[in-house]
């Protein structure tokens, strides 16, 4: 995680891509963005509207108004920990994280934890959240494979909907085939079909 190492673009809410960098969610200009932490020299780092946006490597938070604090924030997408989306009755959503600190990151000393909030004034909490879960899982067993953190897009193993499957049928198209079903189960469903017919 660091401060304002993004290397921005010309326009706003733009930055110079990594090698093999690739864009994968931006979030509307207004989310807002909070860096803090409580205890002894506690950390207050905050923005009022921005972008937040994930690539294949990391996340990045570009405020509409850099300031000498704030000019950008980043972070490798495994040093964001425990997320969660939360969703009031009244006022925008918001997705949170526990942080990891990057070694010389330019963050100011702090003993206690730190944690990043996201306000999605105009919406998209669920799409950001979705999008890193996917992305950060998918690193993740990059990594625990033998790779870098700076995965390649094309790197990442396809994302699998671990769902349930669809129920299968038997052959005469009249519900699901048991799972531990004996060879020969649908011809023999068959048969008893065609039997029972016959004696009507």
């Amino acid at each position: 995680m660091s401060l304002n190492w993004v290397m921005l673009g010309t326009s706003p809410h733009t930055f110079v891509a990594l090698p093999n960098e690739r864009t994968l969610y931006t979030s509307p200009a207004r989310t807002t963005f909070a860096l803090t932490s409580t205890g002894q020299n506690p950390l207050n780092i905050t923005s009022s509207s921005g972008v937040v946006i994930i690539t294949n490597q990391r996340v990045i938070y570009i405020p509409s108004t850099p300031t000498p604090v704030l000019e950008s924030f980043s972070a490798p997408l495994t040093h964001l920990l425990d997320s969660r989306v939360s969703a009031p009755f009244f006022g925008p959503n918001t997705w949170s994280c526990a942080v990891n600190p990057v070694a010389s990151g330019g963050l100011p000393a702090t003993t206690s934890a730190i944690e990043m909030k996201l306000v999605f004034k105009d919406g998209g909490a669920f799409d950001f959240s979705t999008t890193f879960e996917r992305v950060r899982e998918r690193v993740q067993q990059v990594i625990e494979n033998g790779g870098g953190a700076g995965v390649h897009l094309e790197d990442l193993p396809t994302y699998e909907d671990s769902g349930p499957p669809p129920p299968s049928v038997d052959a005469l198209g009249h519900g699901p085939v048991p799972a531990d079903a004996p060879p020969g189960y649908e011809e023999v469903q068959r048969e008893t079909v065609e039997n029972a017919a016959r004696k009507v």
